[in-house]
Order: C-alpha cells, then structure tokens, then sequence
C-alpha cells in the first residue's frame, strides 16, 4: 500500500503548469479580486449612510424646535401698538386704529362704531380719570396676566349701558390704559381680551387654574374664556373652549361657595337662586356649550 502512495506521489510532481498556464491563472485571480466586493468599503458606506440620516434628522428637529419656539411666542400685529409697546390679545374681529390719544377699537364689519380704546397715560392721568367719571365697580383681578385695576363707569347711554376701565402699569409712572363699552362688545369678550393680552417686553403670569370674574354689576361668576354664541336678556348662549364634565363641577362648586344657593341639578344642569330670592339661574352644560337661563320670580309681569 505504502508502495502504491509513493508511486502517486511522484506522477502529481511531474505535473508542472506551462507558462501560458500560469499566465492564465495569474490573469483569472486578478479579475476575481477586481470584481470581488471590497468587504472593508462595502462596511463604510452602511456607517456613511446612518450618519447623513442622522445629520439630516438633527437639522430638521432644530428646525422644528425653532419654529414650535416661535409659536408660543406672543404674535404682535402691526398697528397694535401703543407708544414704545406692541401688545397682542386673543379677541376675535376686533381691530384696532390710531386716534388723536392712543388706539380706537372696532368690530369687524361695524367700521362706524367705536367698541372700545388704548391709550398710554400717567398715573397722575390715571387718578384723574377715576375721579372724573361715576364709577361703581372696583376690583383688582387676581391671577390675570398682568395686575390689573378694573372700574366699571355706569353709563346707561342709548348704545352703552357701562363702560369697563382697566389700568395696568407699565413703569412707576406709566399706564396703559383700556376702555371697553358693553354692549357693543360682551362681558366674556372684554374679559376674552385682558385675560390674553401680551405686552411685548414685559412676561405675564401664566396660571393653569381656570379664572372667574362677574359680569358687569352681577353676582353671578362666570368662566373665563367663553365666547358668546346668542345673548337675550333671558338666555345667554356661550361656547367653552375645552369644556369637561370635571370643568363645569369645579364651576359648579365654586357657585355654591358664594352667595348663591343650588335649588335643583341633573345630570347636565343646576339651578341657583340669589342671596336675596330675587334671581334664579339654571346652567346647562352640552359638549363645549354652557347656557344661562333666567327667571325673576319677584318681577312685575
């Protein structure tokens, strides 16, 4: 057996490749590797893709974040500007025009009839006006986005019954000043317009707890925020932005706390009657719909 290996042996070494053999296979190797991939180049552009995919998904977030930035920002239309401050308000078609002393109001689609003024004035100025004029409401509105000083002037003219004053400093010796005129515009929309304001270059308070104010000399608290849908002298029909059951029984709650006393309630609605018997109020709340609905028991018929 060992003799049958070693003749096998002897026959492979005579085997001997001729040059043009050689040539031939030196010329298939080199084409081989030519057209084989190259691993450690074919394991780059993998990392070179994740990395511009990356860069790409950085800038785009930074861009984003920039613009979500800017849109949390107070937005200051042209011409809303009073003195050296711009201000911006979340009150819907009204606008505002320079006049002889500061700003006119007006409602869209009712160019002849002013609702409304700003000014900039003194405080000298300021002490003038509420001593020159009946006013019979006084309050400081807690938790507005600046301190507020509110007046209410009884005016019971043909077109305007009262007229709101707000007085917010600006500086120890600046004011600005605001007038609005009811009923040209409605209490929950002057309330709409001082509980949104930004003044440009002075930060406001910001307050996640739901605000309440009375509506002009009544006792009645109402939401702010809401956006009148159909005013009567019996029913008021308002819209509650982001109205939850939860919302409408801390408001519900906060009525008892007061000087008024639940007569009845459902499961959608509570009736309140005033300290004095004189007034009663059923409340309905329907999706992002609240409604007012008045009776005065002791009225003449």
């Amino acid at each position: 057996m060992r003799k049958h290996f070693d003749d096998q042996w002897k026959l492979l070494q005579q085997l001997k490749p001729t040059s043009n053999q050689k040539e031939a296979m030196r010329k298939r190797i080199w084409e081989s590797i030519q057209h084989h991939p190259d691993r450690s180049r074919k394991s780059f552009i993998p990392w070179k893709n994740i990395l511009a995919t990356g860069l790409l998904l950085l800038i785009c977030g930074s861009f984003l974040l920039f613009l979500l930035l800017e849109s949390t920002q107070p937005q200051f239309s042209e011409g809303m500007s009073i003195g050296d401050k711009q201000f911006s308000w979340d009150l819907k078609d009204v606008y505002s025009k320079n006049a002889d002393h500061g700003l006119a109001l007006y409602r869209e689609g009712q160019a002849a009839v002013q609702v409304g003024a700003v000014q900039q004035i003194t405080e000298e100025e300021m002490n003038r006006i509420i001593h020159s004029v009946p006013m019979f409401v006084y309050k400081k509105l807690e938790n507005f986005p600046y301190p507020t000083s509110m007046y209410i002037e009884h005016v019971k003219m043909m077109d305007v019954l009262i007229r709101y004053h707000f007085f917010i400093p600006l500086t120890d010796e600046k004011v600005i000043y605001f007038t609005f005129e009811y009923p040209k515009l409605d209490h929950a929309e002057i309330f709409q317009a001082v509980s949104t304001l930004r003044i440009e270059g002075i930060k406001p308070y910001t307050d996640t707890e739901q605000l309440y104010v009375t509506h002009g000399y009544g006792t009645l608290i109402y939401p702010v925020g809401l956006e009148p849908i159909s005013i009567s002298p019996n029913k008021e029909v308002y819209h509650w932005e982001g109205a939850s059951i939860e919302a409408f029984n801390a408001y519900i709650k906060k009525i008892e706390e007061g000087h008024w006393e639940k007569k009845a309630t459902t499961n959608q609605s509570h009736t309140f009657v005033s300290a004095s018997g004189n007034e009663e109020v059923t409340i309905t709340i329907e999706g992002e719909t609240i409604t007012y609905e008045f009776f005065y028991p002791n009225r003449d018929q």
